[in-house]
């Protein structure tokens, strides 16, 4: 009896493999029914391949530009944080291409010419200029598929969406306050008091002038500088929206805040502020000047903690505003919004660049803290340096909670004009311009800007 039973069962299998066969054989139109859609059989099908067919994306197969700062103390940073990504997305393999130090003009061109990489740092104003000619690549998806905003802390949310309600970049680091460093060792061997504010550190110019020593270190070559010390004056003296506020459309520098702070830029100039070839100075170039004794102060962001210490050790300490007009000021100039890691709208594997743009920012700033002992992380994840955080670090990051109001730095203003006028003004005043010209100057720039 089960030798009979298992002929029928044998041939029931037999003539449903050769059904199958044939039903195989009969297709005409691969797969696709008559509207050349992919039939319910090919979707079966499809989902039941073989292991060779649904194998992932070969290692390094898509390939991707990425205009970056990639130089400095943070190119161990785009390293790690690329080696990180190779876990996450092995498909992908970034080409880094050193961003130029030429505000932001190289990367427009490449806009203009409707050639920009895949992956590139915008700034709010570089953003505001590529949304207009439609470059940008809009984030929104992408941001909310893979929860951007709850890897973010309080603080670091605002910077992920522009004012129109959209997201056009991920930040990679946090919102940065412009300091001036100082060498201690300078101050106590020529017995000069660290200022705490402006009629002290008007007297500290004048002081280390006197001994020949270069008051303050600026890398004039760029304009930006200019615009902060500019910025930490009229801050400083009452207007806490700063430049920032004029970029806005409110107020003009006939206001009095604005008067009061180019008066003590042009007051500081005359006393011997900066040296005579400050306007050639590269940044490289007002470190080497700091760190070896020729000049006593430095102004940058405090971005450059890491390295500044890394030459100086504890000869080196912060002050935050010097140029308020009472001590113990907590309105900070520099800072920045809608800021980070974009994506060209035009890429050809955009939706590959926006995750990888996405993901990067994140695992950047992750690897900043980690390498760089970042004590301004964006991030709700508490990441643990390597080497910890050096003295000034920390004393950024036990101060930096008492900060009241921040602005931005130049690259964040929105209006290109007002942008162009006011970085060349500057310059201008930081080079000896009267301050009646320089308001007079910025009046009319301020009207040009705002039609």
């Amino acid at each position: 009896m089960m030798n009979k039973m298992k002929k029928p069962a044998l041939t029931l299998s037999v003539l449903s493999m050769f059904a199958l066969a044939l039903s195989a054989c009969g297709s005409s139109n691969n797969g696709n029914n008559a509207s050349g859609e992919p039939s319910a059989s090919a979707s079966a099908s499809a989902s039941s391949t073989t292991p060779a067919e649904s194998k992932a994306p070969e290692a390094g197969s898509v390939k991707l530009k990425f205009y970056a700062q990639y130089s400095g103390v943070e190119i161990p940073v785009y390293d790690a944080a690329k080696e990180s990504m190779k876990k996450m997305m092995p498909e992908v393999d970034v080409e880094f291409e050193v961003a130029a130090q030429d505000d932001e003009q190289k990367i427009k061109t490449y806009a203009a010419a409707g050639s920009l990489p895949d992956i590139f740092f915008a700034s709010s104003g570089l953003i505001e200029t590529l949304k207009k000619s439609d470059n940008l690549y809009v984030m929104d998806d992408i941001v909310k598929e893979l929860n951007i905003e709850s890897l973010l802390n309080e603080s670091s949310k605002p910077m992920l969406w522009n004012k129109d309600g959209h997201s056009y970049s991920v930040p990679n680091v946090g919102q940065w306050a412009g300091i001036i460093y100082y060498n201690k060792e300078l101050f106590e061997q020529n017995g000069v008091k660290v200022p705490t504010m402006y009629s002290e550190f008007l007297e500290t110019v004048k002081a280390f002038k006197a001994k020949d020593i270069t008051p303050l270190a600026v890398f004039a070559k760029e304009k930006w500088p200019a615009v902060l010390l500019l910025d930490m004056a009229i801050v400083g003296s009452g207007d806490v929206g700063g430049v920032k506020k004029i970029d806005n459309g409110e107020g003009t520098f006939s206001d009095d805040a604005y008067v009061k702070g180019t008066q003590k830029i042009s007051e500081l100039v005359a006393a011997g502020l900066i040296s005579k070839n400050a306007f050639n100075t590269t940044a490289d170039d007002a470190v080497a000047q700091f760190a070896s004794g020729k000049a006593a102060m430095y102004v940058n962001g405090a971005w450059s903690m890491a390295n500044i210490y890394e030459k100086m050790g504890d000869k080196v300490d912060i002050m935050f505003t010097p140029l308020a007009d009472t001590t113990g000021s907590w309105n900070m100039s520099g800072g920045g919004f809608n800021q980070g890691f974009a994506v060209s709208k035009n890429s050809k594997n955009v939706d590959v660049a926006a995750k990888y743009a996405a993901l990067f920012s994140i695992e950047f700033a992750k690897q900043r803290v980690i390498q760089l002992a970042d004590p301004n992380s964006i991030l709700v994840e508490k990441v643990v340096p390597t080497n910890g955080l050096n003295p000034i670090q920390q004393k950024y990051s036990d101060d930096s909670v008492n900060f009241k109001s921040m602005t931005t730095f130049a690259w964040g203003y929105e209006n290109a004009k007002f942008k162009t006028f006011i970085e060349d003004n500057s310059q201008k005043l930081l080079a000896g311009q009267k301050p009646d010209d320089f308001i007079g100057d910025m009046n009319k720039a301020i009207e040009t800007a705002r039609k």
